[in-house]
């Protein structure tokens, strides 16, 4: 009986060792549950190496991106530098050459040096979104920090995943028991409370080892009973908490792909029109952020709730952050980041419109 206990445990909270040049990347269960357990912070570090390649100029991805960038570029002010040779000849260096001069110039220094300048930009944008994120997680609600909510609710109901696997064991013996002498043991019940001493005492010792604030001291023998498929549960958790942290891994994901292609939107905005494409990646940066930051907020509130309100389903929380979490998060997300491509784009038509007296 205490088999199922034991290989649950460490497979959901991440004992196994991991490989020193892997340690970064969640490449299998037992680190995705960790990253569900610890929030974004394990897929935040996950990408610390790309982002140091990338501000160095030393990723062969962005290197190749700014080169076809800074080629375009060049073609486009070669192509506009005879109307600016020819309004220099007319008019002199008048404010409105330089105005049109400045954006050009100000693309091709941000693209110099295989896009330093514009990489640096773009890593401290990603900063700014992370220490948002963190900000947001450590709001205190119900008396508990939103991050230590989502780190207790989520070990507690490993736990108690782990209790229901062991209690089911125990649902096969025998409630009383009389031997031929006459002496009535119960073996069900001398199962259920050993195992209870046991997992209480696991579940303190992690905590304490993980220094994972003591929250909900809920009781083993409450789930004991029932007919519970703690097969179906126990694979739909690590489902759950799988498509949980691939959610947040894809978040960081897309913020290094953002990064990535930076250099055509910024080439692309010197073409002639009317809303620069450079508003839409910067849309797009708010939006990826608002996801992140909304993401940490709807999943920190309905841990903080069970926190106050202990449930003894080891799926609650695991069901919101994989589902209903994602979704609102990027609907959220999507709509903050259209509002302000709107905001750029009525802002660039009047001042491209000429007013009319």
């Amino acid at each position: 009986m205490y088999v199922y206990l034991t290989n649950l445990i460490p497979l959901i909270i991440a004992q196994t060792p991991v490989n020193e040049a892997d340690k970064n990347l969640p490449t299998d269960a037992g680190t995705i549950v960790q990253g569900a357990i610890n929030g974004s912070e394990i897929f935040v570090s996950a990408f610390d190496n790309d982002w140091k390649l990338f501000a160095t100029g030393q990723n062969p991805v962005y290197v190749a991106i700014v080169n076809v960038s800074m080629l375009a570029a060049v073609v486009l002010v070669s192509f506009w530098s005879l109307q600016w040779y020819e309004q220099i000849m007319s008019e002199g260096f008048s404010s409105g050459v330089v105005k049109e001069m400045a954006f050009p110039l100000i693309v091709i220094l941000m693209l110099n040096n295989n896009g330093a300048m514009l990489a640096t930009t773009s890593l401290a944008l990603r900063n700014v979104s992370n220490k948002l994120n963190s900000s947001v997680l450590t709001v205190t609600r119900n008396g508990i920090t939103l991050k230590e909510a989502i780190r207790s609710v989520n070990t507690d109901q490993t736990f108690i995943l782990a209790a229901k696997t062991a209690m089911a064991e125990c649902e096969k013996l025998a409630d009383v028991v009389i031997d031929q002498n006459g002496n009535k043991t119960t073996p069900r019940q001398d199962c259920q409370d050993k195992l209870s001493q046991d997992i209480q005492a696991q579940s303190q010792s992690y905590k304490q080892k993980k220094r994972i604030q003591e929250q909900n001291n809920w009781n083993p023998l409450d789930v004991a009973g029932g007919a519970v498929n703690t097969i179906v549960q126990g694979l739909s958790y690590i489902i759950f908490s799988g498509l949980s942290a691939a959610f947040q891994f894809l978040v960081q994901f897309s913020f290094l792909l953002t990064a990535y292609v930076a250099p055509i939107f910024l080439v692309l905005s010197m073409l002639p029109i009317g809303a620069k494409p450079i508003f839409a990646w910067l849309s797009g940066w708010l939006a990826l952020t608002l996801i992140l930051i909304s993401y940490s907020i709807i999943v920190g509130v309905a841990a903080s709730s069970i926190v106050n309100s202990p449930s003894n389903n080891p799926l609650l929380l695991q069901l919101i952050e994989a589902i209903f979490s994602p979704i609102l998060a990027v609907a959220i997300g999507t709509g903050g980041g259209m509002a302000l491509f709107s905001g750029f784009t009525s802002a660039a038509k009047f001042v491209v419109i000429p007013r009319r007296e």
